[in-house]
C-alpha cells in the first residue's frame, strides 16, 4: 500500500458510483431524474419538484418531454395552474420506473461496497 493511503484512515475510503437506465441505447434516467420524479411524487407540482433538484422550471419540462418522448407514453398527468391550482401526478410507468430504479440503485450501492470491502483487503 503507499505511504500516503496508509497515513489516511482506510476507513475513509468509500466507492463512489453513477448508475442510469438506457432505452434503445438513448439516455432515459439517472440519479437526478430519481430525485425529481421522487420530488414530484411529494409536492404535486413539477415547479416545486425542480426548486428540490436545482432545475428550472424549462429544463424540468425539458427533461420530462424528454423521457416522454424516450418511453413513448406520458410521465407525468398535469393540470394547469390558475385559480384552481394546478398540479402534477406520476403516471403508472413513471412509479414503476422510479420503483425499480430505486432499488437498483440501492442494490448496485450495496454490492459496490461489498466489492470494494473485499477488494481492499
Amino acid at each position: 500500500m503507499p505511504k500516503a493511503i496508509r497515513s489516511a484512515a482506510i476507513s475513509d475510503l468509500a466507492p463512489r458510483h453513477k448508475v442510469w437506465l438506457t432505452l434503445d441505447g438513448s439516455f432515459l434516467m439517472g440519479p437526478n431524474y430519481l430525485r425529481f420524479l421522487r420530488a414530484v411524487d411529494e409536492t404535486g407540482t413539477i415547479r416545486q419538484a425542480g426548486k428540490v433538484v436545482g432545475w428550472s422550471y424549462r429544463t424540468c419540462l425539458n427533461r420530462i418531454r424528454r423521457m416522454e418522448g424516450i418511453l413513448g407514453t406520458r410521465v407525468l398527468e398535469t393540470a394547469r395552474g390558475g385559480a384552481a391550482g394546478g398540479g402534477a401526478l406520476l403516471s403508472p410507468e413513471a412509479r414503476w420506473l422510479i420503483s425499480i430504479f430505486g432499488r437498483w440503485q440501492e442494490d448496485v450501492a450495496k454490492y459496490s461496497r461489498q466489492a470494494f470491502r473485499k477488494a481492499s483487503r
